[in-house]
């Protein structure tokens, strides 16, 4: 009798404790999904391997949220799609704009200094095909292949001023809002609001401090004052757009601890330069006749040569980092950083692919006073707050998602596309989740996370 009654206490206790494992109940919590607006730049519109293209913009963040959503009673959510997969990006040129296709990663045969194979290759990232102007700027121009209005209002290029500024898309020549700003005078922020959307999304600031950082200095960081005002209009103007919605701000990342500033220092030391007695003697002699006597030369290892952002001539110390752009062949072949043989003179490397420790140091300043700026927002307004800059920091040593391991080294790490600043759709599947876990915190809902392993990370030869 009591062997029996133990089996029957045994099987009661089991079945509890699965009925227990699979209570998952989705709930929104009285959260409303039903007109998810997102706002934001490059990150938010699913910009990837350095162009917009059709299934990048298809694994947005947003896009990847607003699923979830819908388990919740969320609505539709539209973007603006382009019609290429190869996509496009461009850089203004004078007179212009220059078009390019996406990056992905393709077997280069390595070559020597003259130009020949050496038998080997190598794994990089390299476009998709070859740019045709005419072609890349007629899909650039064309409308979205869905009309509007877009829930995803992510413009790559964007800061929290140009939010505000009428015709960003027409007259201040950011083609990828002209593509689908509802008017030529239309601002960003004003096509998000008159949408009313029930919950809103802001993910702004990454340009204000990541431009002056592509380019090599930190000149060009957005001041503070002017960070602070247009960043708390964005956020009454969302809050002001007549539902009385709910919403989420995160952070911005620490955009020195992306793959484009930490991969070339990995493989290539800051002092790789070695030099004899002989050799050494001459360039300092060199560097000496070109007004440059400070800069000395010894035997044995020696850091490269850049050139500041104030056009004076520095060695690299260690801690300063090199740009991906840093064209790697001129190191190697033409001696850049150190002097060009052909002409005798030295040959410092531009400080475009250069960022150094002040710099570095400025830079990061700059973000943890737009983070504050962002976190006492949420906390004023009583807003869900994604702390993505912490979360970005976590990765650096590696995290495991749905089993997966995910890191923020290049090209290995799982996470970022082949332009070394944005995420692949894994990892804006990561980034939608933390959101998704931010808002579940704040407002007590249940929303359930996107499974990770349905999201590609990138596509190897």
């Amino acid at each position: 009798m009591k062997k029996i009654l133990f089996i029957i206490l045994s099987l009661a206790l089991f079945t509890s404790c699965e009925r227990k494992i699979d209570e998952f109940k989705a709930s929104a919590n009285g959260l409303d999904f039903s007109k998810f607006v997102s706002v934001g730049n490059s990150l938010t519109a699913g910009y990837a391997d350095g162009a917009l293209y059709l299934s990048g913009q298809e694994n947005s963040i947003p896009n990847i949220m607003a699923k979830q959503f819908q388990t919740v009673g969320g609505g539709e959510f539209k973007q603006p799609l382009i019609g290429t997969e190869d996509g496009v990006g461009f850089q203004p040129i004078p007179g212009g704009i220059y078009c390019y296709t996406k990056r992905v990663l393709k077997l280069v045969p390595d070559k020597d200094c003259a130009g020949n194979p050496v038998g080997t290759v190598s794994l990089k990232p390299d476009f998709v095909s070859t740019p045709d102007q005419a072609t890349l700027l007629g899909q650039l121009f064309t409308p979205p292949t869905v009309t509007g209005p877009y829930n995803n209002m992510g413009v790559p290029g964007a800061t929290v001023q140009t939010l505000f500024a009428p015709g960003y898309g027409s007259s201040q020549g950011n083609p990828y809002f002209t593509r689908f700003a509802s008017s030529p005078m239309a601002t960003i922020l004003h096509d998000a609001v008159v949408q009313q959307p029930s919950f809103f999304y802001l993910w702004i600031g990454n340009n204000d401090v990541l431009a002056s950082a592509l380019a090599g200095t930190d000149a060009l960081l957005t001041p503070l004052p002017v960070f602070t005002q247009f960043y708390n209009m964005a956020v009454d103007s969302l809050l002001a757009s007549g539902k009385s919605p709910k919403g989420i701000i995160a952070t911005i990342p620490d955009v020195t601890a992306i793959p484009f500033f930490t991969t070339i220092s990995k493989q290539l030391p800051y002092n790789s330069v070695v030099l004899d007695t002989t050799q050494a003697a001459g360039l300092t002699l060199l560097y000496g006749m070109y007004g440059h006597p400070d800069i000395k030369w010894h035997v044995g290892q020696n850091p490269f040569v850049y050139i500041r952002t104030d056009g004076t001539w520095a060695q690299m110390q260690a801690g300063d980092l090199f740009l991906l752009t840093l064209p790697t062949d001129s190191i190697k072949c033409k001696g850049m950083g150190v002097g060009d043989a052909v002409a005798l003179k030295p040959y410092p490397i531009p400080g475009k692919y250069v960022l150094d420790k002040s710099e570095q140091y400025n830079i990061q300043e700059r973000v943890a006073q737009f983070n504050a700026v962002i976190s006492q927002t949420a906390a004023n307004k009583n807003l869900a707050l994604a702390d993505m800059n912490g979360y970005l920091k976590q990765f650096a040593s590696g995290m495991v998602f749905d089993g997966i391991k995910m890191s923020t080294t290049f090209v290995t790490g799982g996470m970022f596309s082949t332009d070394g600043v944005h995420l692949n759709p894994r990892g804006n599947c990561v980034a939608a989740n933390f959101f998704i876990q931010a808002i579940n915190e704040k407002y007590k809902s249940n929303i359930p996370q996107a499974n990770v392993t349905n999201y590609p990370g990138l596509v190897f030869p």
